[in-house]
């Protein structure tokens, strides 16, 4: 049967084994901290993301708007007929909202859980 070699059978000096040892508990503590700490880190990155993108959505449904209202205002021969650029410039606002508010739940959670 093949033995892995020590640095000297019956010796207590570590072999090359003894490179897998268990953590204390500080550095199994600050390795935790680390890992949430990359996490948190990702949630929020995320987090300001969908806020970003929330923001940009409303600035592009506020155009859609203005646009069909100004369209649908200088021609002065057909009925107003913008509703349907309204009513998904409101969907799209909506989404934001909702975006938001899941953004900031994140960031909620992510405070309660230091708690």
């Amino acid at each position: 049967m093949d033995t892995i070699p020590t640095s000297g059978e019956g010796s207590s000096t570590p072999g090359p084994q003894s490179e897998l040892r268990h953590l204390t508990k500080d550095e199994s503590e600050g390795l935790d901290r680390k890992r949430r700490g990359k996490r948190t880190q990702k949630i929020l990155d995320d987090a300001d993301l969908r806020d970003d993108d929330a923001t940009a959505r409303d600035a592009e449904a506020d155009e859609r708007a203005k646009a069909a209202d100004l369209k649908s205002f200088m021609d002065i021969k057909n009925p107003y007929a913008g509703q349907d650029d309204r009513r998904a410039a409101a969907h799209d606002r909506a989404n934001s909202k909702i975006d938001r508010e899941s953004s900031a739940e994140d960031r909620v959670n992510l405070t309660e859980d230091e708690i």
